[in-house]
């Protein structure tokens, strides 16, 4: 038996020719379709997953998913395709989990001075409604100061709120700042040098805390290593520790 299209001999049982495929048997069954290769999910999973992988846990799962995609497409005998996707997936993920800690390192520091700095501002504020609170207070008193057994006590009512006495950085303390003893019941017109003369200063010992800032300053400084201190005049400033300011004359 011919085959009618390109001449060549074939048993005649065959229902297909075995040299051009032509198919001239009403009767054969039709060649089976050759299925496509599907992409794997895995494999497209594992590449988001390292693309967006802003944490540790992201791209581990992304790294697990582009091996296990990288496996399963050599085992499918060409069913599943996607190989260069589960590789790609599979190092953007490991450089991920790698520069985590690196950029952590990096960034935390950044974050803690950050927040240093922000607890060093309230504290000065505070220092400052302080000092103003006694500006108040010597206005309506004739210039003198408070007494130092209870000056909490006696700027109450010229203070915004009771948070003003608060430090972020000593939140448990009731009162995180000190008044200087040697003005106590003193005279503002008996000072020569407001601007320079310290009254208020931060401390540990709580409500009515007085004394001398040399004294009763905390033993480590709580802001980025110097104190907050309120002066006579109603500025406030931060110095830092051991500084030649810090170590002057503090009362006139």
């Amino acid at each position: 038996m011919l085959c009618p299209k390109c001449g060549k001999e074939i048993p005649e049982s065959t229902p297909y020719c075995a040299y051009c495929g032509e198919q001239f048997a009403q009767s054969a069954p039709p060649l089976p379709p050759v299925p496509r290769p599907r992409t794997s999910g895995l494999a497209i999973a594992s590449l988001i997953l390292g693309i967006l992988g802003g944490f540790v846990v992201t791209a581990l799962l992304g790294l697990i998913f582009g091996i296990i995609a990288l496996v399963q497409i050599g085992r499918s005998q060409g069913r599943l395709r996607g190989q260069g996707l589960a590789i790609a997936g599979t190092v953007i993920s490991g450089l991920g989990i790698l520069l985590v800690p690196i950029l952590a390192a990096m960034v935390f520091p950044v974050f803690a001075r950050a927040r240093a700095s922000a607890r060093k501002a309230i504290c000065l504020s505070n220092v400052k409604n302080i000092s103003v609170a006694l500006q108040m207070y010597m206005a309506d008193y004739d210039g003198r100061l408070p007494d130092a057994d209870d000056w909490c006590g006696n700027l109450q009512e010229y203070l915004k709120n009771y948070d003003v006495l608060l430090c972020p950085a000593a939140k448990d303390l009731d009162c995180a700042y000190a008044y200087s003893s040697d003005l106590s019941g003193a005279d503002l017109a008996s000072f020569y040098d407001p601007p320079t003369t310290i009254v208020i200063f931060e401390s540990d010992l709580g409500w009515n805390a007085s004394g001398l800032p040399q004294d009763l300053l905390p033993p480590e400084p709580r802001h980025l290593g110097g104190d907050n201190f309120g002066f006579l005049d109603g500025h406030a400033r931060w110095i830092a520790r051991g500084s030649p300011l810090a170590s002057s004359r503090f009362t006139d």
